[in-house]
């Protein structure tokens, strides 16, 4: 494979996909310290250099058996 080849390759093989939990997705500052560390371990900590990210966020549910009532779950709480 040439050098030309790697800068044409696909966006979904540059997707980096992040899995964060509720208490972290909606807490900006928490967010963007994740992004930065991210961005790091991807080699630029200033930009995502053609890399798409793909942010999940997490969630949990719980169920009781007896009333089979659905409950979301946060962890660190």
């Amino acid at each position: 494979m040439d050098k030309g080849s790697l800068s044409r390759a696909p966006a979904l093989s540059r997707t980096v996909r992040i899995h964060v939990p509720s208490e972290v997705a909606y807490d900006l500052e928490r967010m963007q310290k994740v992004t930065a560390s991210v961005l790091g371990k991807l080699g630029c900590g200033g930009c995502h250099s053609g890399h798409v990210l793909e942010f999940v966020h997490l969630r949990d549910f719980v169920i009781n058996p007896k009333t089979l009532d659905v409950q979301e779950q946060f962890i660190g709480h």
